[in-house]
């Protein structure tokens, strides 16, 4: 199955590093077996959206291919791009949340307008580094109604992926510093001739100065001279503030994704 989505193809490098990416004809099969419960770590991808009559065979495709309670307790199924018009309302019936995200591609950047010269960038090289760097995330996510020790865990076991991938060659982490204090960070990974920018964020006091646009130019002009990659992609809710920030860097919304998502029983 060869994939036309730039997004869902920079979705795979992650789960093709530390899991198990298999084309399976007309749908790829995703699966981290180490960790059954990451829902973008163990889903289905089909060449194309569900047409009637699919919630049967998709939802049974996925008990034989992924998994069922009390393993995996989730379902997620993403789809290509396509011209066609998902037919959802069983799924829907059956408590499926509809996500629906833009992807935005540059293959090129520009200094966007607000850009601020008094930030130092540089790429995250310690144990210090990510540890200020899992406390930043710390207090963004706060934003976002995310807390506690079991948080504070996913977002540790997080960084120690990207760690891995980044020792092994597939990316780097960048942080935006002002007066030696961490205040805007975000990684680039990347595979052929795709780079795939991550987990943008910026401090709550630091924020409307330009800082994340200046990061993102950085990191777009690293990716395209130091890496040669021919595109920068990222992936953003429709309504995520993010959009603008790309877009003042030169991104283009170039494809429109949907997937459906079965969150476990409580």
């Amino acid at each position: 199955m060869k994939l036309k989505s730039l997004g869902y193809q920079t979705d795979l490098i992650f789960p093709g590093f530390e899991g198990e990416v298999t084309d399976c004809g007309s749908y790829i099969r995703v699966r981290t077996p180490q960790n059954p419960g990451f829902w973008w770590g163990n889903f289905l991808l089909f060449e194309g959206p569900p047409k009637a009559g699919d919630f049967e065979r998709w939802t049974e495709l996925f008990r034989k291919e992924i998994g069922q309670p009390p393993a995996t307790e989730h379902m997620v199924f993403a789809w290509d791009i396509s011209q066609e018009k998902a037919v959802t309302h069983d799924f829907l019936e059956a408590g499926f949340k509809l996500e629906q995200s833009v992807v935005m591609t540059a293959e090129s950047v520009i200094k966007p307008a607000n850009y601020n010269a008094q930030v130092q960038i540089r790429s995250l090289e310690k144990d210090e580094d990510f540890s200020e760097l899992l406390e930043l995330e710390i207090l963004v996510d706060k934003e976002f109604g995310f807390g506690g020790s079991d948080h504070r865990l996913f977002l540790k076991r997080k960084i120690d992926r990207y760690r891995k991938m980044i020792d092994a060659g597939l990316g780097k982490w960048f942080a935006a510093y002002l007066d030696g204090k961490m205040v805007s960070y975000m990684g680039l990974f990347w595979q052929g001739r795709l780079a795939r920018y991550q987990n943008v964020g910026t401090h709550p006091d630091y924020r409307r100065q330009g800082i994340a646009g200046t990061l993102v130019h950085y990191v777009g002009n690293y990716g395209l001279e130091n890496i040669g990659v021919d595109y920068l992609v990222m992936i953003a809710d429709q309504n995520y503030f993010a959009k603008d920030i790309y877009a003042s860097v030169g991104f283009r919304e170039t494809e429109y994704l949907e997937a459906l998502e079965l969150p476990p029983k409580t």
